[in-house]
């Protein structure tokens, strides 16, 4: 015991079980604090009963004898906080030059065990810089796992672990995959063994065992969780073939679980690495013979956006591109590709999919899906598709590039109906479309634009059909949308969303109803209503009757041309906006005009011979 302190017993100034502790607290000696962390004690004042301690955060703090005694732990030299206080820059260089000796000196630290939490408490922030602390730890991560005497679990509520020395490599390996807790871990433990395998004498008798065990745990959570089973069954199989004389395992094989599980082939991918997917694929011709293509296409829906590149990218590759092409156009052809489907159609637009992105109908298929997918409540939040739309600005232009007029604005409309895009989102979406194609700005503003080729966007209609129009979104709105909900909650409460049927025909009608309640507030915000009393009889006008006689034969007729709702044709009303009152406005007496008749191809010529007021 040091001299000072035993001086300060015998006066009866200091206890002696306090003195045994501070005596260990001589100046240079590391410490730790449970608040403040690691230190180095840097001076001694025994007589005027203190200590003074260099904190990380507090240097040169002064602590009273006893408290010091009974608030701190002596650490080690070896020990990484006092590696850390006693030099800083040698501790930050060693976690960068060698993480493996750094994670070593860590868990040698502390008991050889911590989690991992614990872990990122000691060296997140303060050894390693927040900031870089994440890149660290991934490249970190690679090469601590590649050292056998290390356990670094998949998941956070298990500990990172140093192995005792003494424990052999072989040991170490079994006993890896006998202590795994789920079956990433296995199938890690499983990777770990081929790449060691050099390690086993007898490899054949030595993991004989484990390769029981694994093909009894394919067995049991392939019910529960296909894809990592199938993992865990290839790994499995890469393993056997590496082994010399062991030409297959026992337990399920692969093409009987494939074969089994094929309609769960989208469930099953989506969640694997690309390179055990790419097996799946390659053993799918022997699984399935001619078939193969086809297995593989009908699997592209639901697989997610990495299985369907893969699918695409093996198929190609295999010389199997034109199918996939005719494929696609079908789908598009009955509308039956899903989002993530024609998020990678639009992706590949330059490659794999350019036959398909160019084709007819890609624009409406977008809006569909996308729509299909808002309203469903068993997709994902996010939305691949959605999300391409707005961050892609070469998208749009590209899409439309080769489209008409009517096309474009067609999809300008469906864009500024649809409830998928909201608020700032939508306002981007048609900034881009009219900086691209200037010929519907008229749709945004409200404004013909000069030149355009169809009818203003606001729709002159008759008060009673606006009426009408109107009591029609009412019901929609306050009666079968309610009603809609409902039936939903009903439904859903019946079980699995995924089987239940009355669940998907209430969702598919929440669908209609919505493109119904869009379709109409569109069409009634653009309604001019009117009763047609001052329509100009000079020429063909809404609200006006018109007398002509066929040319040919001389039968004079009367049509009457009124609003964009108002055609009947029982009463000889036809719209304004139909084919014939769009070759009749702005016709005078005396004009012959071709007309289309009700034989496909064939017209006729008539003579206005009067204009006439609409009087209701």
């Amino acid at each position: 015991m040091h001299e000072q302190v035993q001086t300060l017993i015998d006066a009866g100034k200091m206890d002696a079980e306090v003195g045994e502790k501070i005596s260990t607290l001589e100046p240079g000696v590391f410490c730790l604090h449970k608040s403040w962390g690691p230190g180095v004690v840097s001076e001694w004042d025994l007589f005027g009963d203190k200590l003074i301690i260099d904190f990380e955060e507090k240097p040169g703090h002064a602590m009273k004898l006893q408290f010091a005694a009974n608030s701190l732990k002596v650490l080690d030299g070896d020990h990484i906080f006092a590696k850390w206080v006693g030099d800083k820059e040698s501790t930050q260089q060693l976690a960068i030059d060698d993480p493996v000796g750094f994670a070593k000196a860590v868990l040698s630290s502390f008991g050889g065990s911590m989690l991992l939490d614990s872990w990122e408490k000691i060296v997140k922030g303060r050894i390693v810089p927040e900031a870089k602390y994440r890149s660290w730890w991934e490249s970190s991560k690679k090469q601590i796992r590649s050292d056998r005497r290390f356990v670094l679990p998949s998941k956070r509520n298990l500990p990172f672990e140093l192995r005792d020395e003494s424990v052999s490599p072989v040991e170490a390996l079994l006993g890896d995959f006998e202590v795994a807790k789920d079956i990433k871990a296995k199938i890690a433990v499983l990777e770990s063994i081929r790449k060691d395998l050099g390690v086993f004498d007898e490899p054949m008798v030595e993991l004989e065992g484990i390769l029981k065990a694994a093909s009894s745990t394919v067995t049991v959570v392939l019910r529960r969780t296909p894809g990592v089973a199938i993992e865990l069954l290839l790994a499995r199989d890469d393993l056997v073939a590496d082994i010399d004389g062991l030409d297959q395992a026992e337990g399920l094989q692969l093409a009987d679980v494939v074969r089994d599980n094929a309609e769960r082939l989208p469930e099953i991918v989506k969640g694997m690495g690309v390179g055990r997917q790419r097996q799946v694929y390659a053993a799918m011709e022997g699984i399935f013979g001619d078939t193969w293509v086809e297995q593989l296409l009908s699997r592209l829906e639901g697989s997610g956006a990495r299985a369907i590149s893969e699918i695409t990218k093996f198929l190609s590759e295999n010389g199997k591109g034109e199918q996939l092409s005719s494929h696609l156009a079908n789908g598009l052809g009955r509308r039956g590709l899903g989002a993530e489907v024609l998020a990678w159609i639009c992706k590949e637009r330059e490659g794999l999919a350019a036959d398909t992105f160019v084709r007819k109908g890609v624009t409406g298929a977008i809006i569909g899906a996308l729509e299909r997918d808002h309203l469903d409540e068993t997709t994902p939040k996010t939305n691949r598709l959605h999300d391409l739309l707005m961050d892609d600005k070469a998208l749009i232009p590209a899409l439309l590039g080769d489209a008409d007029t009517t096309e474009i604005r067609h999809f300008t409309r469906r864009i500024q109906a649809t409830p998928v895009f909201e608020g700032l989102n939508k306002n981007s979406l048609l900034a881009r479309i009219v900086k691209s194609f200037p010929q519907v700005e008229d749709l945004i503003s409200g404004d013909q634009a000069e030149g355009a080729d169809e009818t203003p966007s606001g729709l002159i209609v008759s008060w009673k059909s606006l009426k009408e129009r109107q009591e029609k979104l009412d019901n929609i709105i306050n009666k079968q949308i309610p009603e809609n909900i409902k039936e939903i909650s009903v439904a859903r409460e019946h079980g699995d969303l995924r089987e239940n049927f009355e669940f998907k025909a209430a969702k598919q009608q929440q669908a209609v109803l919505a493109r119904l309640r869009a379709e109409l507030e569109d069409e009634i915000s653009r309604a001019q209503g009117t009763d047609f009393s001052e329509a100009d009889t000079k020429s063909v006008s809404a609200g006006t009757i018109i007398d002509f006689e066929d040319v040919a034969t001389g039968a004079a007729e009367t049509v009457t041309v009124l609003g964009a709702w108002d055609t009947d044709p029982d009463k000889q009303i036809i719209s304004y906006l139909t084919g014939m009152g769009k070759e009749l406005i702005g016709r005078v007496p005396g004009d012959e005009v071709e007309l289309p008749t009700e034989n496909e191809g064939e017209t006729r010529t008539i003579r206005i011979t009067g204009i006439r007021a609409f009087n209701g």
